[in-house]
This record gives C-alpha cells, sequence and structure tokens, in this order.
C-alpha cells in the first residue's frame, strides 16, 4: 500500500519516496495494479500509467473510504532518552489505533529533542501495515504548559501517576465514543506541581494499574485503555 496524500484527481502523481518504493523496490512497472490511501479516511485502487526514475503517475479506478473512530484518542507523552524506545512506542501507539501524539518536555524529562522527520516515517509505516486509511498525527515537541494551554477541547482528559493514595483506573473512568486525552509523564514520573497544574486544565488522576511501568509501556496500555473502553 502507498501513500499518496493528493488525490484530489483521477490522474496524480505518486510522492517521490512513495514512487522510488514502488518501482525500484518492489519492481512494479506501467500497467500494474496498485493499493494506495491518502491519510484522511480513503483507499484506493490505481493502475500505473507512467513509470520514471523518480516519478510514477497513476490513475485511480476505485475509491474507498474507511469509516472513521466514534472517538479521538490522543497520547501525550513525555519522549524516553533512549530514541528507539520512544520509536516503538509511537509504532505501536499507531498500530493499536490513536489518532494524535503530542510530545511534550516535562521537569523530569530526560530528552528535549526529537526529529519529527523520523517520527512521521515510524507512523507512516505502522498506519501502512496495520491497513489504516488515517494517518495518525504526530506533533512538535512542546514544553508541558506550553502544550496545556495549547490543547483543544477535548471532553475526556485523564493523567495517569503514580501515587501514594489510591487512583481510579483508567479503563474504569473512559468513557465510549468521547474525545480523550492521556498524559503519560517521563521515567522519574511527572512532579507533584505538573500533575496540579493539569488539575487546573480540566485533568483527573488515573492508575494505570499496580505495576510501576516504562514510559513506552505506560502510553501504549493507555493506548490499549481507550481502545477496549471503545469496544461495541
Amino acid at each position: 500500500m502507498f501513500y499518496c496524500p493528493q488525490t484530489d484527481n483521477q490522474e496524480v502523481l505518486l510522492p517521490e519516496e512513495e514512487a522510488k518504493h514502488c518501482l525500484q523496490v518492489l519492481r512494479h512497472k506501467e500497467g500494474d495494479k496498485i493499493n494506495l490511501f491518502d491519510g484522511k479516511g480513503c483507499f484506493y485502487v490505481a493502475i500505473i500509467k507512467k513509470a520514471g526514475k523518480k516519478s510514477c503517475a497513476v490513475q485511480i479506478l476505485e475509491r474507498h473510504p474507511q469509516a472513521a473512530n466514534p472517538y479521538y484518542a490522543e497520547i501525550a507523552i513525555a519522549p524516553t532518552k533512549n530514541i528507539d524506545r520512544f520509536e516503538w512506542f509511537v509504532e505501536k501507539a499507531v498500530e493499536i489505533g490513536v489518532q494524535e501524539i503530542s510530545p511534550v518536555i516535562t521537569v523530569q524529562s530526560e530528552r528535549r529533542k526529537l526529529r519529527n522527520d523520523r517520527l512521521d516515517k515510524v507512523c507512516l509505516s505502522a498506519a501502512k501495515q496495520s491497513v489504516k486509511a488515517f494517518l495518525p498525527q504526530v506533533n512538535g515537541l512542546l514544553p508541558f504548559k506550553d502544550y496545556l494551554h495549547s490543547i483543544e477541547d477535548k471532553p475526556q482528559r485523564f493523567i495517569a501517576h503514580m501515587s501514594d493514595t489510591p487512583l481510579p483506573h483508567l479503563i474504569k473512568c473512559c468513557k465510549p465514543s468521547m474525545d480523550t486525552i492521556v498524559l503519560i509523564g517521563p521515567e522519574g514520573d511527572f512532579t507533584a506541581a505538573e500533575i496540579e497544574l493539569a488539575h487546573q486544565f480540566g485533568f483527573i488522576s488515573v492508575s494505570l494499574g499496580e505495576s510501576r511501568l516504562r514510559t513506552e509501556t505506560a502510553g501504549i496500555a493507555a493506548c490499549l485503555m481507550i481502545n477496549l473502553a471503545n469496544l461495541s
């Protein structure tokens, strides 16, 4: 399956990287039928009309819309010191089903720089692997406070953290068919001040279980719980 965001016309050009993969790696030729998706909710069947060294022109034959989820899931998460672990989180979160990933810098963050071009490639690859017509959005890295000020209105807001006092479990708090954000902290967790600030922005403290989870594992657990809460 190839990514082609511009599908307004019957004949379109694949992006250069997709064209290279199609023609040079997979050895497709003129006249071959291929599958496309636009990242905005549609699959397509197309035929290769012209194959160049770095370009691939295709004609769209069929259009198959994919129904959108009845909910919107966003994970706001402090990137891990080990970038491989964070890229693993992005890959698996997209495969499980998330619409938006927002990296944030917290007081105890150990990673304060990200290459979004790499994350976009991971996201695209995972969307292809899991056959999704919608391409999730990976936002730029923001300081925690700036992120809280930037978010749009979403009715369900949760902050997952460790606590000496019992917290309600996310799976019991998350209601179906509602847009949801879950905040996940760094290896050293959120500070008390950050948790209080999140509360001021309407976030509810929740637990992800009794085990102390790695950051990327906590992010995946939150994705799974949102999806489970929305099973019909």
